[in-house]
């Protein structure tokens, strides 16, 4: 397995956000958490980094213990983390971005970051036009296709990534769906938090639903698909 979180509870202050979450990544799937806002999804993305550390339960990448970790420790054992805030950083050109993800996941050389950058591009044509623009110029669409490349030039084993398509025209969610749909088929496993049940049923090789910190549901696509009840009663569909 290459992720693993055994019983997972983590806290804000007192408030108890993680309640016993227990899931598995196998290595070239993409699985994906999906629920209504405030389930615990992105805080699931988080205590994986070792942004918000769980109080109990153990995480495990590649059969090693992550759980006490500090996060650039995680991040160069190959795990990338693209927040749904995406922190594109706007006074950086795109170029620049990028190549502070290939120093960031300090798993590639220097000799070889104008390659491993020159390949992600291949998923971003539009990015390719824009190296010498700053972030703060792109679109909403162009910020998360740059955020999503700034993770990958570092080239992890798991990509973690926070609502996607969040904000974004029919057209990108398409788009963005396609390309780590990609990405996925080449050979980076995806932990995936998306709010468009669509969108998770096309790309997901399994599901796990989320409500109040807990995992009410696991499963593959089309059995998400055929359970209206789950659907109802968890998603508001």
């Amino acid at each position: 397995m290459l992720l693993q979180l055994d019983d997972v509870h983590t806290y804000y202050g007192e408030a108890h956000i993680l309640q016993g979450v227990t899931l598995r990544v196998a290595p070239g799937e993409v699985v994906t958490l999906i629920g209504r806002n405030g389930a615990g999804k992105t805080t699931t993305l988080r205590a994986v980094m070792g942004i918000v550390p769980p109080r109990a339960g153990r995480i495990f990448f590649e059969e090693a213990e992550l759980t006490r970790l500090p996060t650039h420790e995680i991040a160069r054992r190959g795990i990338a983390y693209v927040p749904e805030e995406r922190r594109v950083l706007p006074n950086l050109t795109v170029l620049e971005n990028l190549r502070l993800g290939v120093l960031g996941g300090g798993r590639v050389s220097h000799a070889e970051d104008g390659a491993v950058v020159e390949g992600v591009l291949t998923y971003f044509p539009p990015l390719r036009e824009r190296l010498a623009q700053k972030g703060k110029s792109l679109s909403g669409g162009e910020q998360q296709m740059l955020a999503i490349a700034r993770g990958l030039v570092a080239r992890p084993k798991l990509m973690l990534v926070d609502e996607p398509t969040e904000g974004l025209a029919p057209l990108l969610v398409r788009k963005l769906t396609e390309i780590l749909g990609q990405i996925n088929r080449h050979g980076t496993t995806i932990l995936l938090v998306e709010q468009t049940l669509e969108v998770a049923l096309a790309l997901s090789h399994r599901l796990y639903v989320m409500d109040q910190g807990r995992i009410q549901f696991e499963g593959t696509p089309e059995t998400l698909r055929n359970d209206p009840v789950i659907q109802q009663r968890f998603l508001g569909v």
